[in-house]
């Protein structure tokens, strides 16, 4: 079989749509079932062996898998098969369009782009160098992750494992060997309406809000003096939205907020929320804290195997290798506790993710394929270690 030139795959992989159906209200749109639906016989007609995991209804999870199940090393990439919306795209957003050497269209570098690069390293030299190395190389397609890391947690629950593992984002080619963990909610206060003539017979909801948001900020300073590490920086935390009130002459009995707290290897959801419940227990009325989403940190040793071989990868393909960290979650979160070593990386900046505009640079996507080949061809004579 005879793979395809990288932009052709793009493009075929940019007109599949698959946007998030949290996202998106529009059927035609929604889901990433059709892009199982070509990938499944793609990577059958290259002798990968195809397996759906299909924990939520009508959102299957893809496993492709090559060389022997017992074999001594397993090295697992991971591609996320959801985009964003495309309410106010620029121009038909699944139709690739080619300006000046870049490639654009909603997953153009998040990530499809990155996804596009590992299909066209699958040639067959360097299949028949995977499988003389007798490696395990397992691909998963995973759902959902635009709002949580639902598929990689499915694909874990259903055992997938693996030595190594390579999460495919648009990071400029940068190796990111550890990233923070997000942990997204709301937390509200409640009071008593009433007329604003005489607002001393209501309870104002609002006015609670400063004691929350100033628990909230001594939690994260505490967590702070906890946990360190030496190149993520400390946890951080953003007030993104506020509401409250129905109207300028009513007592409010609601306000809400919704918060973006970043964490720390060592730090979870699930403590940081207890924290929180154990602070504001004297809040008058109480106040409600609900989760809206999670996502985990990871760490790998920037000297450890995998990203020193995958940056060699890069420097024989041209490509300054550079190792950092980053802000932002991936599903790496998830996939790390099973997975042994583990690294985020691919073609395409992250800059343009989500935007009106989505497009990877073609010398990038072209790079993020050589680089693949080169990791996959030297897997026999670069081992684990």
């Amino acid at each position: 079989m005879t793979i395809p030139p990288v932009e052709d795959l793009l493009r075929d992989l940019i007109a599949i749509p698959s946007v998030n159906p949290e996202l998106d209200g529009e059927e035609s749109r929604r889901g990433e079932r059709r892009l199982v639906e070509w990938l499944e016989p793609w990577f059958a007609a290259r002798r990968f062996r195809t397996r759906r995991i299909e924990a939520t209804p009508g959102r299957p999870n893809l496993t492709a898998t090559a060389g022997p199940d017992d074999a001594p090393r397993t090295v697992l990439f991971e591609s996320h098969l959801d985009t964003v919306g495309v309410d106010g795209f620029q121009g038909d957003p699944f139709a690739m369009r080619d300006d000046g050497g870049r490639l654009y269209g909603r997953g153009a570098c998040d990530t499809k782009g990155p996804l596009a690069a590992f299909l066209a390293a699958l040639d067959d030299d360097t299949l028949a160098a995977v499988s003389a190395a007798g490696v395990r190389l397992v691909w998963l397609g995973a759902i959902g992750e635009e709002t949580g890391n639902l598929g990689a947690e499915e694909a874990a629950a259903a055992g997938i494992r693996a030595d190594e593992c390579i999460v495919l984002e648009p990071t400029e080619g940068r190796i990111v060997h550890a990233h923070k963990g997000a942990c997204w909610f709301r937390a509200a206060t409640r009071g008593r309406a009433a007329h604003g003539s005489d607002p001393a017979r209501g309870d104002n909801a609002i006015l609670k809000m400063p004691a929350v948001w100033r628990a909230i900020e001594t939690s994260v300073a505490a967590a702070a003096e906890a946990f360190t590490h030496p190149d993520l920086g400390p946890p951080t935390v953003s007030l993104g939205t506020i509401r409250g009130g129905t109207g300028i002459n009513i007592v409010p009995d609601r306000c809400e907020i919704q918060v973006d707290r970043r964490f720390l290897p060592g730090e979870s959801c699930d403590g940081i929320l207890k924290d929180l419940h154990r602070r504001l227990a004297d809040v008058p009325g109480g106040v409600e804290i609900r989760l809206v989403k999670e996502g985990r940190a990871f760490h790998t040793d920037a000297q450890a195997a995998l990203p020193r071989r995958l940056g060699a990868a890069l420097a024989a393909a041209g490509v300054e290798p550079a190792c950092e960290t980053a802000a932002w979650c991936s599903d790496a979160g998830v996939l790390a506790p099973v997975c042994g070593q583990t690294v985020v990386w691919g073609p395409g900046s992250i800059a343009q993710a989500h935007t009106a505009d989505e497009f990877i640079e073609r010398d990038s996507l072209q790079a993020g394929t050589e680089t693949l080949r080169r990791f996959l061809r030297h897997l026999a004579s670069e081992p684990a270690g």
